[in-house]
């Protein structure tokens, strides 16, 4: 019971932390300029491969940042390296629970089919819990 409250809360942490982020999009966008979006996809990445679980945190937290930003952007390259490590059972818990998030938001067929595996396979409880109230929301 509490471990689903507690998946729920983090779900709904992410949708405050979504709109805090559309608000400050269009002085960001500013800043960054799209042309420079491929070098960033492949920084992001290459960064994602790292062996420091904070680094891999907080490089899914980016591409989050940059799903907020760039609402029309696909971010296609995104998909299998995070349902990658949303699928790596040695993967730390946190960094799992970013990717499902973050594979949500990227609204494809192939993210949406990782969170559903997951729900239904992983061995860590709380990943799995997460999976399955994603798919619930995106059902809505």
């Amino acid at each position: 019971m509490i471990r689903s409250v507690f998946i729920l809360l983090i779900v709904v942490i992410s949708f405050a932390i979504k709109a805090e982020a559309q608000n400050r999009s269009n002085t960001q966008a500013t800043r960054f300029q799209k042309q420079h979006m491929p070098q960033t996809e492949e920084m992001l990445i290459n960064s994602l491969m790292d062996s420091n679980p904070s680094k891999k945190a907080t490089t899914v937290q980016d591409i989050r940042d940059l799903e907020f930003i760039y609402p029309d952007e696909p971010f296609n390259n995104f998909i299998k390296p995070l349902g990658d490590l949303l699928k790596n059972e040695k993967e730390i818990t946190q960094v799992r629970i970013l990717s499902a998030i973050a594979l949500d938001g990227l609204h494809s067929d192939t993210g949406d089919q990782a969170i559903e595996e997951m729900s239904k396979t992983s061995s860590d409880q709380s990943v799995k819990e997460l999976c399955a109230a994603l798919l619930v929301k995106s059902q809505k």
